[in-house]
């Protein structure tokens, strides 16, 4: 194989997440539906393509301990057969490598799916609505959003939008908004979960000025959209703003990290919607710069983030007024849109106390993989050097001009990614908590764009949710620790109906709760309970059960001897 010179970096040794230094063979195993090949049927000969930079063949690094690929129906590539001799798995996995390389230099200048632009969505059946916690019958799903009720206005919108065929949520969460009723909308990120509120919401805006003659009025909107981070709230304006061109609404953001002038300014406009974080909306309340009294519309945007993540007391503190006011004779009251991409037991329950009677309308998708994305496991055994095993991973997804996500666990393993990328010439943007809000935008915006030369984001968990991305691969150089922060990461590629991968280096530690989101993962079932803890509390409960089943037989055993010796007569 070929071999060049490569830059050793001797500077990190890493224990936990980071994974050791030392360099050991691996073997490779490709799941059983793929297509059975031998790679070593004949001797060939790969050329490599052209590159900008050059590729790099690790000297003396022997590829990962043990892959595990879940692939989607019609797979393209070969399965290898398991191979025990040392030398032909190496060079095996080094064809592997090389192939890929070939690959992505054939499809370099394809173009991406787009993540909002795309043809018709598939539709897919299946849905379950629950009201008071009680399951109902599915909702009819449509092909055409004309179906759902939608004004000519809002249809215009849509058309401008290049969108033509509603998701499954959109099928079943826009006629219960126009309806009136206070849902739950529940369904994998990347859904069109937005569109499936701020469409009928932005009719029922229309509807109301002309039934009932309302007019606009500063600091009193009508509508309010609550959501965790900046980013979330910027996003979720943008779509207002794309819809308001035909429907004709006014909307404004105040956001935390902004500044309260320009805000304090929008808000004494005349408004018919406020999107925002709920700390910052509570300070304009408080400063007298925006009153409850015309709210009739609530949305809680990423309400399992909201309930999960500390925002319970600003989200009460919000609603008491509103609760107050609903409570008056003659008061028409206020409907309510939660919007969630996971949905705990506690979450929920939590829920259910301060929304009491709200209606669950839940995907058949809810709390699974999405079936537009590959899933692959890479298992370490703790000696491998967990970066040089990133830069394996990273490097043929690069050449294929892809975007990719690297999520870290914690802020030291972001800032290592970060360095040790950008000392092998991979040029890297940061989101984590230590980066100042404007240059989290800023960095967005370098990732985003297709002429930029910041293909790569090294994350944690602060860009797993809500963030509307185009990204064709998610590596996680770091596994999670449960199965929801799982399925928000997985969240960012595969984007309505687009095709992506996920890659994830598992550690020995993580082994059992990888284990059983792979298998989940195989059946297609649901991931909502597992988690580190879940896991060794069924380990420990299958060790007792087991430890008693021993106990119980050795009992019986020894019964059977003793009543055997009473039954021996005694010789004379």
């Amino acid at each position: 194989p070929l071999s060049v010179p490569t830059k050793q970096n001797s500077i990190f040794s890493f224990k936990g997440d980071m994974g050791g230094s030392g360099r050991t063979f691996l073997t490779l195993s490709l799941s059983s539906n793929l297509i059975s090949h031998s790679l070593f049927s004949s001797s060939k000969h790969v050329l490599l393509p052209k590159f900008s930079f050059l590729p790099r063949v690790l000297v003396g690094f022997r590829p990962l301990c043990s892959v595990t690929v879940t692939a989607p129906r019609n797979p393209t590539i070969v399965e290898a057969e398991q191979v025990s001799n040392p030398t032909k798995q190496s060079i095996l996995l080094e064809r592997l490598r090389l192939r890929h390389l070939k690959d992505g230099a054939k499809t370099a200048q394809a173009e991406r799916p787009s993540s909002t632009k795309s043809g018709p969505h598939k539709v897919v059946g299946g849905a379950e609505v629950e009201g008071e916690n009680k399951r109902g019958d599915a909702h009819k799903l449509v092909s055409s959003f004309s179906e759902l009720g939608l004004s000519e206005e809002v249809m215009g919108a849509l058309e401008e939008m290049g969108i033509s065929v509603p998701t499954e949520i959109q099928c079943i969460g826009i006629p219960a908004v126009l309806e009136g009723q206070s849902v739950l909308l529940g369904s994998h990120t990347g859904s069109g979960k937005t569109l499936a509120y701020m469409l009928p919401i932005a009719q029922l805006l229309r509807r109301d000025e002309e039934m009932s003659g309302i007019t606009i009025k500063p600091r009193r909107p009508r509508a309010v959209v609550l959501c965790p981070t900046r980013e979330l709230s910027e996003q979720v304006f943008r779509v207002a703003k794309s819809i308001s061109h035909h429907a004709r609404f006014r909307s404004t953001m105040v956001s935390g990290g902004g500044r309260m002038r320009p805000q304090e300014d929008s808000l004494n406009l005349p408004i018919d919607m406020v999107v925002g974080t709920p700390g910052r909306i509570l300070q304009h309340i408080e400063d007298g710069n925006m009153v409850y009294g015309d709210i009739k519309y609530l949305v809680l945007d990423e309400a399992d983030t909201m309930f999960d993540h500390g925002f319970g007391p600003d989200i009460r503190k919000f609603l008491s007024p509103l609760k107050n006011r609903a409570s008056k004779p003659n008061d028409p009251g206020f409907q309510t849109v939660l919007v969630a991409a996971t949905m705990t037991k506690e979450v929920q329950k939590l829920i259910d106390e301060e929304f009491q009677g709200i209606m669950y309308l839940r995907t058949s998708t809810l709390h699974k993989k999405v079936a537009s994305a590959r899933h692959d496991f890479i298992k370490l055994t703790g000696a491998e050097n967990k970066l040089e095993a990133l830069l394996q991973v990273l490097e043929p997804s690069l050449a294929k001009g892809n975007k990719v996500m690297v999520f870290c666990n914690t802020l030291n393993s972001s800032r290592a990614v970060d360095h040790f990328l950008s000392e092998n010439q991979i040029y890297t943007v940061n989101y984590h908590g230590e980066v100042p809000a404007e240059q989290r935008v800023e960095n967005l915006k370098k990732f985003k764009d297709e002429d930029g030369d910041s293909p790569t984001l090294v994350c944690t968990d602060l860009a797993a949710r809500g963030l509307d991305l185009d990204v064709d691969h998610v590596i996680m150089f770091d596994f999670p620790k449960n199965s929801v922060d799982y399925l928000h990461r997985t969240g960012r590629t595969a984007r309505m109906g687009a095709k992506g991968k996920v890659t994830s280096l598992v550690a020995k530690r993580d082994v059992p709760l990888a284990t059983r989101i792979e298998e989940a993962i195989k059946k297609n079932e649901s991931l909502e309970s597992l988690s580190v803890d879940s896991i060794k509390r069924d380990i420990a409960r299958a060790r007792i059960t087991q430890q008693k089943g021993i106990s119980t037989r050795l009992a019986k055993t020894s019964a059977v001897k003793r009543g055997k010796g009473k039954d021996t007569p005694t010789k004379p």
